[in-house]
């Protein structure tokens, strides 16, 4: 038995040779595919590299954003450093923490709102990831024209796996919205010296009325795109997208009630002049958006400085006006490393998860 298996194996490997005699490529194909390409790891080393610049060249860019607004904010209260000398400012602490619960609502209800816009239109990402993306995209705001924030939301976004163009109609329509809502809260608080009252019931109900007739014009809009436009959502759920409406609304409410705050914690506001600030702080924000200016950087703060200075004199005014915006910046720049951290986290949860689920299928 031993004898005629030690037989076979010797006539297995004689075939064997023989059709290698007859074919010798095979062997060197079986030899040489053992063997990495170098051309090939040298590619995929290039690769990495060119990824890893990248990286480095968005971060530098954010940070560069970072820098040069807080440079132009310096500027302007050098510019006006002999103005800001004769300043009666208050410092209280309580309308100052006050303000900033306020304000960080305000910034969280931001990126809710437009995932929730995103999840209307058929999307699917996590709160936490879509907050990060917000955020990071965000800061291209205060370079001029603002096509930076655009451009790094869609991209973003795509790497998210979200459609770029549903990703693109989504932040004209928020900040269409976001729009409606200034211009809402401008018409029904600026005073009637700056604004007729007639100018100001038309402005306010005119906003409102297309605040609520929204979810049934983007439905529309969407049905028309849908066959013109390849990858648009042809339906819309209305209720999600109104959230999202809501969800916009509310982070104005929430931003108007942190401008009273601070007013009262920095240039001693009183009770009479809550509906001034609101108003001369929301005039300045429409003339932002329209302006073209980026993040409407100094045309915000000569509206709202021209409005408040019969109020509060022009010194005060100004100083508030940077104030203000200085402001804003510092938590805006808080939310997004706290938004930064909390997008990590939900992809190592999730990736975490992937992996445990993957090893309770192969047991």
């Amino acid at each position: 038995m031993v004898k005629e298996k030690g037989l076979i194996r010797v006539v297995q490997r004689s075939r064997k040779s023989r059709n290698t005699k007859k074919n010798p490529g095979i062997s060197r194909v079986s030899h040489e595919t053992s063997v990495p390409d170098p051309v090939t790891c040298q590619g995929a080393t290039t690769l990495g590299i060119v990824r890893s610049w990248r990286q480095l060249a968005k971060v530098a860019l954010q940070w560069a954003v970072v820098i040069a607004t807080a440079v132009i904010l310096i500027r302007v209260g050098r510019q006006h450093g002999e103005g800001l000398r004769s300043l009666d400012l208050s410092m209280n602490f309580k309308w100052i923490l006050a303000a900033a619960v306020a304000t960080t609502f305000a910034n969280f209800l931001l990126p809710l709102g437009w995932h929730r816009m995103i999840v209307s239109f058929g999307q699917k990402i996590a709160v936490g990831r879509a907050t990060r993306l917000w955020c990071l995209a965000q800061t291209g705001r205060y370079l001029p024209t603002g096509l930076v924030a655009i451009a790094s939301r869609i991209r973003l976004a795509s790497k998210e796996g979200l459609s770029k163009t549903v990703t693109a109609s989504s932040l004209a329509i928020e900040t269409l919205v976001l729009f409606l809502w200034a211009l809402f809260i401008c018409g029904l608080f600026i005073p009637s010296t700056t604004l007729p009252v007639a100018a100001r019931w038309i402005t306010s109900v005119g906003s409102i009325c297309a605040l609520v007739a929204a979810p049934w014009l983007v439905l529309t809009g969407s049905r028309y795109l849908s066959k013109t436009k390849v990858g648009f959502a042809s339906k819309v759920n209305r209720k999600v997208f109104s959230a999202a409406v809501g969800l916009l609304g509310s982070s104005v409410l929430a931003r108007a009630f942190g401008t009273v705050c601070l007013a009262f914690g920095f240039i001693n506001a009183d009770g009479t002049s809550v509906f001034l600030v609101i108003g001369a702080t929301y005039a300045g924000v429409v003339a932002g958006m329209v302006g073209i200016t980026p993040a409407g950087l100094g045309v915000r703060e000569g509206v709202l400085t021209a409005i408040l200075a019969s109020k509060f004199g022009l010194t005060d005014a100004a100083a508030f006006a940077l104030i203000s915006r200085a402001w804003e910046f510092f938590f805006e720049m808080l939310f997004l490393a706290a938004a930064s951290w909390w997008g990590r986290k939900a992809r190592y949860l999730l990736k975490s998860d992937m992996d445990s689920g993957a090893t309770e299928g192969k047991l």
